[in-house]
């Protein structure tokens, strides 16, 4: 632990395999909301629900996960878009890796299916949009990091 010379609040060294793992745990936490949601909303209405409630509520979830990780790690203003950039990145890289291997694989056995190499291509454009409202997210929670840090 580090503490900060002008702050009484300590504050974790930017080391990179905890920048890593708070990465992956508040993506893990929004992947699981995510799932839920669209599961729950897929099985309960019909699919065009589940995208509605996917874009109203994700983008909403990503930016106050990836404004919480930018305050736990107590980036400097000038290091934030640096380090948005590659949460973002990081996010849409493990949603890609994830969602192929829940949807073209899992899903598909589960249902004793073969598994659906079509699905990004079936989901477009809307899988596309979700993981560019990821980018949307992480310009959000940003501006939410950096007007905190001006009060």
């Amino acid at each position: 632990m580090l503490i900060m010379p002008s702050s009484s609040r300590v504050v974790l060294e930017k080391r990179p395999m905890a920048k890593f793992g708070w990465m992956i745990a508040t993506f893990g936490v929004m992947y699981a909301i995510a799932s839920l949601v669209g599961f729950g909303l897929f099985l309960l209405i019909n699919p065009t629900t589940m995208w509605i409630g996917v874009f109203t509520l994700m983008p909403v979830v990503s930016a106050a996960l990836m404004r919480w990780y930018l305050a736990k790690m107590q980036f400097s203003r000038k290091e934030t878009l640096r380090e948005s950039l590659y949460l973002v990145g990081a996010w849409i890289a493990f949603s890609f890796g994830l969602d192929a291997i829940v949807y073209i694989l899992i899903v598909p056995r589960v249902n004793h299916t073969s598994p659906n190499w079509r699905f990004f291509a079936e989901q477009s454009p809307w899988i596309w949009l979700s993981y560019l409202a990821l980018v949307v997210a992480g310009y959000a929670a940003r501006l939410m990091y950096l007007r905190s840090c001006r009060e």
